[in-house]
């Protein structure tokens, strides 16, 4: 007997938001229904994963975070370009933690300098992230959105503290910002309504109900986006119809666990973090996050596998560690596509992996499969790969075989 599913209709929708210009802009958001609730309406556009850079080398991350961008750890603009071209970010987020007045206590200035070095040299949005001091931050964000003017940037966190500040730069230069709130919808919608009340359009601010890492107030966060999702959905309150962002990276990779050591109760550090990561951004996306800031090249691969297979969605060419890294071109050189030199590696004796299989349509191509390919490189083979060949060639190596044999 055929289950029948009732769909619920939704009498609101998340406001869709688009960021960046050219190529490299994307839109977020537009969603009629719950997330991944595509029986019930339309998740127009995926979710898009931002990569964390700091404005200093950092001395306390663990050791399997820091691994892969050790080479540009000490220059913000190289770890920016690295977060684009190799590993695919969405958008970066430029964390201004140098600023914080119990840390280093940068000046404003020196910090907006940086902030205009890496906006010049990307291609995808820019958020600029202070040091979640409210006062500091209202003057740190101030000069960066002096400094960076023109370059559609994307500020914050701004809270109830300094948003009367802040909201006049977002006028003053058109900036998109993110109100952070700590995690109870009430207080989501009054940040909201007092940005909107000082002529912030809604359209411009980007919801950040605080982010608790896995085991560290996870629930509550996901419950607070729950509900402001049904608000928003089932209530059509326009003040909570802005996307989320999850500022996950930091939540996740400072608790003890991702930096305790390889041992036998605990396996292995790396592969813990990476999967704390992933576990904790995955949850965050099924409570409606449009936005997340990640570190991991790993986890977010992981991530991006499951909003493509969840959602539909496809997967971005440079979406995986090891991608060949987006180059760009002279000025009149012939461009070369990711595709052609894939294509190009799969010869005789290539080793693969069939990562998914599907049916053609039966008009177009009855009684023919294709398959997704993906090529795997000898030093990271594991032994189960494919090796692409002919029968004749598989033939005349079993026959060779026997022939030694004997």
């Amino acid at each position: 007997m055929a289950i029948e599913i009732s769909p619920q209709k939704y009498s609101g929708s998340v406001r869709p938001m688009a960021f960046g210009s050219g190529e490299r802009a994307f839109t977020v958001g537009g969603d009629t229904a719950f997330p991944f609730f595509t029986f019930e309406g339309k998740m127009p556009n995926a979710p898009k994963i931002g990569i964390q850079v700091l404005d200093f080398t950092p001395d306390d991350w663990a050791e399997a975070c820091a691994e892969p961008y050790k080479d540009v750890l000490s220059d913000p603009v190289a770890w920016a370009r690295k977060a684009q071209d190799e590993y695919g970010a969405d958008f970066i987020q430029l964390w201004l933690k140098s600023t914080d007045p119990n840390g280093l206590n940068r000046s404003a200035a020196d910090a907006a300098e940086t902030a205009k070095a890496v906006a010049d040299a990307i291609e995808v949005p820019l958020l600029v992230w202070g040091c979640a001091n409210a006062q500091k931050d209202a003057e740190v964000l101030s000069k960066v959105a002096e400094v960076c003017s023109g370059k559609d940037i994307i500020i914050g966190p701004i809270c109830e503290d300094n948003h009367k500040q802040l909201g006049a730069q977002a006028l003053a230069y058109n900036l998109t910002v993110v109100a952070n709130s700590p995690i109870d919808i009430n207080l989501a919608k009054q940040l909201n309504i007092l940005l909107n009340n000082l002529g912030v359009p809604l359209d411009k601010i980007i919801i950040d109900p605080t982010t608790g890492g896995l085991g560290y107030g996870l629930e509550y966060s996901f419950s607070v986006m729950e509900r402001i999702r049904q608000a928003a959905l089932t209530q059509d309150d326009e003040k909570l119809q802005c996307p989320f962002i999850s500022n996950l990276a930091d939540e996740v990779w400072k608790c003890k666990e991702a930096k305790l050591p390889t041992d036998d109760t605990m396996g292995d550090a790396a592969k813990r973090g990476i999967l704390m990561e992933s576990i904790t951004a995955t949850t965050l996306l099924n409570a409606g996050a449009e936005l997340l800031v990640m570190r991991h090249p790993q986890a977010i691969q992981k991530v991006r596998e499951y909003i493509a297979e969840l959602g539909g969605f496809e997967m971005p060419a440079a979406a995986r560690k090891g991608a060949t890294p987006i180059k760009r071109a002279a000025a009149g050189a012939p461009q070369v596509s990711g595709a052609s030199q894939v294509v190009a590696s799969l010869k005789e004796g290539a080793l693969c992996r069939i990562v998914q299989c599907m049916d053609t349509p039966a008009e177009l191509a009855p009684g023919y499969a294709m398959a997704l390919i993906q090529v795997v490189d000898s030093s990271e083979a594991t032994g189960d790969e494919l090796v692409l060949t002919t029968q004749a060639a598989m033939v005349e190596a079993v026959e060779g075989a026997v022939a030694a044999a004997q």
